[in-house]
C-alpha cells in the first residue's frame, strides 16, 4: 500500500499485460514489425535498464519485481489481448493470465476478451468462460488487427456484453490496449495535436531481410500484403451512445487517447462511462498533461477515473509516485478541479476496486478529504 497524505491508500494498476513479443512466438514479418514497435515505444517511455528480453517476454519474476515489489501496486487487472494474426501462440492470451494468477494468488482481477475478428461465431461460449475463470471485464478491441472493424451497433453484441455481465464480467473496455503510437496530445483551445516531450517521430520500422520469406528463398508461407500493425484508434461515439445507454448495469471504461480530448469528455454525461489514464500518465509533471487530465477531471470527476500503467510499457512505480504528488502548476489552479488526497484516493484505487469488485485490506484507512 501506498501512503498520501499520511493516509495509506490501496493501489490498483487496471491495465497490466502478460504478453509474449519474442521472436519464436513473432508471426513474420508482421508479428516482428510489431514487437520492434512495442521495444522502441517502450524505450521512449520507460527504457533506463530494462533489458530488451524482460519487455518482449513477461515473466513471473519481472512481474514480481516491477509491478508488486517495486511499483506499491497492491492489485493488478490483466487485459488480454491475443493478437492471433500476428503472434503465433498468441500475444497475451487469457489462458497464460489465468496461470500467472494461480502463481501468484490473491494479486490480479482476470478480464476476458471478445475479438470482433470472430463476429458473432466467436463470441459463443464467452459466458461459461467468464464463470469459469471468474473474469470481472472484457476487453473490446473494436478494430481487429491486422483488419477488420466491429460496428458498436451490432445487436448481437449487445445481447452478449448484457449475458456476460450477468455472469460477473461487467466491465468492458473499450479503444484500450497495448500501443505503438504516442498518446493524442491536443491544446486545451481544441488545436492541432502536440508531440509529448522526448517523443520520436513515427515511422514504420525496417523489417530485416531475412524476416521476407520470398527474397530470404523460405519455405515458409510468404504474405501477400503487409497488415496493418496497429489499427486506428477512434470508434463510432454516436454506436458507442446508444450501447451504454442500453446497458446501464454495464461499466464501460475508456482510454485517455481513444477519442480527442473534446469529444471524450462529452461522454461524460453518461453515468456508466469511465476513463483509463494509461495513455497520458508517462507525461505527469508536463503542462500537455495538466491540460488533458485537467479536462477529463473536470468532464468526469475523480470518482470515474482509472489509474493504469500499461506494463511493461511502464512500470507503474514512478507514475504512482508522481501521480500521488501531483498538484496543477500555479497559473493552471483555477483553471481545473482540486486533486486532493480524497481524489488521489479515488483515482490510483478506490475506483478500479469498486469496479472490479476487488476487497478492501483491513490496513486501508478510510478516505478523508483533507488536501494533497
Amino acid at each position: 500500500m501506498y501512503t498520501v497524505g499520511g493516509q495509506r491508500i490501496l493501489v490498483v494498476d487496471a491495465q497490466v499485460h502478460v504478453w509474449d513479443a519474442s521472436p519464436h512466438n513473432q508471426a513474420i514479418p508482421d508479428g516482428e514489425a510489431y514487437a520492434t514497435d512495442l521495444l522502441r515505444r517502450h524505450q521512449e517511455l520507460d527504457g533506463a535498464g530494462v533489458p530488451p528480453h524482460e519487455v518482449e517476454r513477461v515473466s513471473e519474476h519481472s512481474l514480481r519485481r516491477d509491478v508488486f515489489e517495486g511499483g506499491h501496486v497492491d492489485r493488478a487487472v490483466l487485459q488480454p489481448v491475443v493478437l492471433g494474426d500476428l503472434f503465433v501462440l498468441g500475444f497475451s492470451p487469457l489462458e497464460w493470465h489465468a496461470e500467472m494468477a494461480g502463481w501468484m494468488p490473491g494479486r490480479f482481477v482476470l478480464s476476458g476478451e471478445l475479438d470482433p475478428g470472430g463476429g458473432q461465431p466467436g463470441a459463443r461460449g464467452l459466458g461459461p468462460r467468464v464463470r469459469r475463470f471468474d473474469l470481472r471485464g472484457l476487453t473490446l478491441c473494436e478494430r481487429r488487427r491486422p483488419a477488420g472493424r466491429l460496428r458498436l451497433g451490432e445487436p448481437w453484441l449487445r445481447r452478449t456484453l448484457a449475458r456476460c455481465g450477468a455472469a460477473g464480467a461487467d466491465v468492458v473496455h473499450i479503444g484500450v490496449g497495448p500501443s505503438t503510437l504516442p498518446a493524442p496530445w491536443r491544446r486545451a483551445d481544441g488545436g492541432t495535436a502536440l508531440r509529448p516531450p522526448g517523443a520520436a517521430r513515427d515511422r514504420p520500422p525496417r523489417v530485416p531481410g531475412w524476416a521476407e520469406p520470398v527474397r530470404a528463398g523460405s519455405a515458409l508461407p510468404a504474405r501477400t500484403r503487409e497488415a496493418e500493425r496497429v489499427a486506428p484508434a477512434g470508434f463510432d461515439a454516436v454506436q458507442f451512445r446508444a450501447l451504454a445507454r442500453a446497458l446501464p448495469d454495464v461499466r464501460f471504461v475508456l482510454g485517455a487517447g481513444c477519442l480527442p480530448e473534446q469529444r471524450l469528455c462529452r461522454l461524460a454525461e453518461l453515468p456508466n462511462v469511465y476513463v483509463l489514464l494509461t495513455e497520458i500518465l508517462p507525461w505527469i509533471g508536463s503542462e500537455d498533461f495538466a491540460h488533458a487530465f485537467g479536462a477529463l477531471l473536470r468532464a468526469f470527476g475523480a470518482d470515474r477515473l482509472l489509474f493504469g500503467s500499461g506494463y511493461p510499457l511502464v512500470r507503474p512505480g514512478r507514475l504512482v509516485r508522481e501521480l500521488a504528488a501531483y498538484r496543477f502548476p500555479d497559473e493552471l489552479r483555477h483553471r481545473y478541479p482540486r486533486f486532493d488526497t480524497s481524489a488521489k484516493r479515488a483515482v490510483l484505487g478506490d475506483n478500479a476496486a469498486r469496479l472490479y469488485r476487488i476487497g478492501r485490506p483491513l490496513s486501508a484507512s478510510p478516505a478523508v478529504a483533507a488536501g494533497a
